[in-house]
């Protein structure tokens, strides 16, 4: 056999029993025609026994998501993970999440393990609704006692629209005339509920002859006031 693929060691346990113990190690660089099916077969004048064992396959994962979501949209991720060939799942394939959020407090996020195949699960993220504090680098790893692999996914997730709404002092009961003065007032509100970490958002309010701006670092409400002190007629 090639010494270099594996090795095969023999040591005597018990001579007085006659019992002795074959160790055989296994390469990791070697081919998958070697990770399966092992047998381990005795022979002496009273007949043979044979024992034979089947090794966890390696697994290969890949992530794949639904887009690229707005905050307060429903949206999953999903880690796929699919056995070499000959392989077949067992209680030993261990599917994990690293994510930006702590998955298990999150009341958001639901984790959903699904067997598609004999060689194949998936673990889904489901987002209900997706937030802001969502986004960032996710990895899934897959483990089983032949070895390990791991995806990893940015997950960006966009800001919705701000709700906005414009009023005017004095208000639009009241008729303007050349040089009277007029306050415009406009009022943007991030909803918090998705809207869950920091964000940057520039508020911009034009008027005749003014404009004015202000800075949106969080969720919440914000106004911004321009003041014209005197209207003119083309105003």
């Amino acid at each position: 056999y090639d010494g270099s693929l594996y090795q095969l060691a023999q040591t005597v346990t018990n001579r007085r029993l006659s019992t002795y113990e074959n160790v055989l190690t296994i390469n990791a660089a070697v081919s998958n025609i070697y990770r399966h099916t092992y047998t381990c077969t005795v022979i002496n004048v009273l007949g043979r026994n044979s024992k034979t064992v089947l090794a966890s396959p390696l697994p290969g994962v890949t992530i794949s998501s639904t887009g690229a979501p707005t905050a307060g949209e429903s949206f999953s991720l999903t880690c796929s993970v699919t056995l070499e060939d000959g392989g077949v799942l067992t209680e030993d394939l261990i599917v994990q999440w690293e994510a930006p959020v702590d998955i298990r407090m999150d009341s958001n996020i639901a984790v959903v393990i699904n067997d598609i195949s004999t060689r194949t699960r998936t673990s889904t993220l489901q987002y209900t609704p997706v937030r802001t504090s969502h986004g960032g680098p996710y990895t899934c790893r897959a483990t089983t006692t032949a070895g390990r692999d791991m995806a990893t996914e940015a997950l960006t997730v966009k800001i919705p629209p701000p709700t906005l709404a414009m009023s005017r002092d004095p208000d639009a009961t009241v008729t303007l005339h050349n040089g009277d003065p007029l306050t415009l007032t406009c009022t943007i509100q991030l909803d918090p509920a998705v809207v869950d970490s920091d964000v940057v958002v520039t508020g911009i309010l034009e008027g005749p002859g003014g404009r004015s701006t202000t800075m949106i670092a969080s969720a919440g409400m914000y106004t911004i006031r321009l003041d014209i002190p005197s209207l003119r007629a083309t105003s």
